[in-house]
């Protein structure tokens, strides 16, 4: 999909998270952040997971790969505490 669109909400949502590091947004949510349609969103994030940038995270929320791990992963895998 390299529709005009596509492109711009693709560019869109992974500027959203790499501007804020450690975020982590329900589908909903992105869609409501960035504006993007339902069925729009749901490929880029599609495509953002695929490429390996975004990880969902067992509460079926999205984080930047490098972020979920450095965090969310080590307390879901009780390595970290939830504090730490």
């Amino acid at each position: 999909m390299n529709t005009l669109p596509y492109q711009q909400a693709f560019d869109r949502i992974r500027a959203e998270f790499v501007e804020m590091p450690g975020m982590r947004l329900t589908p909903e949510q992105v869609e409501r952040l960035s504006g993007v349609q339902r069925v729009v969103c749901k490929s880029v994030l599609d495509d953002l997971v695929r490429a390996g940038f975004l990880r969902i995270l067992a509460n079926g929320s999205y984080a930047r790969s490098s972020d979920a791990y450095s965090v969310y992963a080590r307390v879901e895998q009780g390595i970290e505490s939830p504090s730490a």
